[in-house]
């Protein structure tokens, strides 16, 4: 194999394919990057047999071929590299790959190409619908940071994804996530071409959806959704990113989202935001209680640290007369739905100190969220 590209166009299948490569090992198959030099150019591969990434950039091949080296340090390598450096990839019959750009030149250790598995990514021409790829970014983003952060549950590991037919030549997107001590919910009325209107339904590994996130980040302006046997596949600005499915029930997530509250709060979104980040500053632990209460049109924000001291600051809701009320959360739960929700106000719905809270805004009625209290 031997090739010429331009740094950036090098690097963005990189920085897409290193993301699913293996960290905890240097010599495996799934911590390489697969690079097949053909007519048109280059496509990468990267695999840890759970999430599979192919990605395509244009290239001056010269000699076709095929190598399999680690996806880390050639990433690495061409970070490092000058802006606007043309690179020279070359690899030899020990499956070693020479990068040479100006007067810089690496050396890489592969493996043979062979090894790559060529089952890893399925082939297409399961049932699919084309959106709006911004869509699925903010569904996304309203939804990933909620994910269980471990597989001790494999339910809650991942993003729920439902697709459901709207109007002719429309589809109803929804995300959900959940920890079990919060839940999130985005859902969108989107434009889908190539839908038949079927129903689909699965769990998205929450790896596999923050390298969702990467090959979004493009300029290509849609994304297909593919669901070909187990798995789940996204498509967009020349990339195809395959999930597989996590084969558990996603629990029943209506039955935890409360119809009201008793008292309902509306205030500025970034002002609840900063308060929080004020009266948090103390605390070194990440399971210290936020105490919330409100009184005579006052919101008052308090926080504890029992070696350091302690942190206080109000907020005035002339619109809550008659509303009391003493609550805990845990801070970053508040904060994470603030920085998500890009409303100018936020609502809050409680009924007592042990009942779930329910936040929203109606300046964006498809994100609902619920933040379970922490004992006072």
């Amino acid at each position: 194999m031997k090739v010429r590209i331009d740094k950036a166009a090098l690097a963005v299948p990189l920085y897409r394919a290193q993301g699913v490569v293996d960290r905890k090992t240097t010599t495996n198959v799934t911590a390489c990057v697969h690079i097949s030099a053909g007519e048109d150019g280059l496509t990468f591969s990267a695999t840890d047999y759970d999430v599979t990434i192919t990605a395509e950039a244009s290239a001056e091949v010269m000699e076709q071929g095929a190598v399999l080296v680690n996806g880390r340090a050639l990433f690495d390598v061409v970070r490092a590299l000058p802006d606007e450096s043309i690179v020279q990839l070359t690899s030899d019959d020990n499956h070693r790959l020479r990068i040479e750009a100006g007067r810089s030149y690496f050396h890489l250790n592969g493996i043979a190409p062979e090894e790559f598995p060529p089952s890893a990514m399925e082939a297409g021409g399961g049932k699919s619908l084309i959106c709006d790829k911004s869509q699925v970014q903010a569904m996304l983003r309203r939804t990933l940071f909620s994910v269980l952060a471990d597989d001790s549950r494999p339910a809650l590991s991942g993003v729920l994804l439902e697709i459901e037919p709207e109007a002719a030549g429309q589809a109803r997107l929804r995300m959900v996530s959940t920890d079990g001590h919060r839940l999130s919910k985005a859902e969108r009325t989107v434009a889908a071409t190539d839908y038949d209107g079927t129903k689909y339904r699965c769990i998205v590994h929450r790896r596999g959806a923050a390298e969702l996130q990467r090959i979004l980040d493009g300029s290509d302006p849609s994304v297909r959704i593919e669901f070909v046997g187990r798995n789940v596949v996204f498509s967009s600005d020349k990339a195809r990113l395959q999930i597989r499915q996590i084969e558990e029930s996603f629990p029943d997530y209506s039955r935890v989202i409360p119809e009201r509250g008793d008292a309902v709060i509306t205030l500025a979104t970034s002002s609840l935001l900063s308060s929080i980040r004020r009266v948090s500053s103390l605390a070194n632990n990440k399971d210290a209680t936020l105490r919330v209460e409100i009184a005579d049109g006052i919101m008052s924000l308090e926080m504890k640290h029992q070696d350091v001291g302690e942190a206080h600051e109000e907020i005035e809701l002339p619109d809550s007369a008659g509303v009391r009320l003493k609550v805990g959360f845990n801070p970053r739960f508040l904060m994470e739905v603030c920085g998500v929700l890009e409303t100018e106000n936020i609502t809050l719905e409680m009924s007592d100190q042990f009942s779930p809270c329910l936040v929203h805004s109606d300046e964006e009625p498809g994100s609902v969220f619920v933040i379970m209290p922490m004992r006072l």
